[in-house]
Formats: structure tokens, sequence, C-alpha cells
């Protein structure tokens, strides 16, 4: 029997495990197109969770580079996206001050996530050896929406 406060251990344990087997196996396009959705969801706009991290990983290490840079780099669109939009709302005078607010909190709440998923961009395309041209204008993106944070 599963003691209660252990099953959300075991069950992410158990995803993972079969993240891995699906990648051991060569389902490498179910495993990257499930891996985008993940990280683009309409409501995420956090840092990536530690079962994603480490499933990307795993790519990297079967020479998957490219399938992981473009999760990254979708992951980041994907939430700079949001950022812009809440920027644009939270500097908008016509927009009530409740608005503006809420969208300075949001502000303060998500940009040092994707100023960590950028760090961690920029940390893999070294390992890879390549870059990025829209690495730079996605940081000054945010840094422009930065509210003095």
């Amino acid at each position: 029997m599963i003691d209660t406060k252990n099953v959300a251990q075991y069950s992410a344990t158990g995803s993972l495990w079969i993240w891995y087997q699906y990648i051991e196996n060569g389902f490498l396009d179910l495993v990257e197109a499930q891996l985008e959705r993940d990280v683009t969801s309409r409501d995420f706009y956090g840092p990536l969770f530690e079962n994603t991290t480490l499933v990307l990983a795993r790519l990297w290490e079967k020479q998957e580079p490219q399938r992981v840079l473009s999760i990254y780099k979708s992951a980041l669109v994907h939430r700079l996206k949001a950022i812009r939009a809440e920027s644009a709302t939270s500097k908008d005078v016509a927009k009530g001050r409740t608005a503006r607010l809420a969208s300075e909190n949001w502000l303060k709440h998500y940009l040092p996530a994707f100023q960590g998923i950028i760090a961690e961009y920029e940390a893999l395309l070294k390992t890879a050896n390549t870059g990025d041209d829209e690495l730079e204008d996605m940081r000054d993106a945010g840094r422009s929406c930065d509210l003095g944070l």
C-alpha cells in the first residue's frame, strides 16, 4: 500500500520513467511535440518543471541538441509574448490602477523565471557551440519590461 503523502512523488517518478522509455525507444518526435506543448501551455509562465528539465537533459545526452534548443526557444517566445502584454498593461494609464498593479505583480512573479530560462538557454547554446541571433533581442525585451524589479 502506498502512503498518501508519497503519491505525488511516485507519480512524478513514474511519468519520468515513461518519458525515458519513449526516448530510449526512439519516439523522439512524440517526445519533442509533447514537451513543446508542455512548455508553451496557455497558463504556464514559470520556470520549467524539474521533470521537464530532466527529460530535456536526457534528450541532450541522446545527441538531440537541436530538439532541446528548439523547445527552450519555444518556452522563451511563449513567456516573452505574455511578458510584453503584461508590461503594456502595467504602463497603460488608461487601465485602472487595479489592472496595472496586477500586471506589475505578475511581472514580479514571472520575470525571474524568464530570465532563468534565458540563462539556461544561453548555457546550452555555448555547450552546443552555436548561437541564436534572437537571444540578445529576447534578453533586451525582458529587460525593457523589468519595471526595476
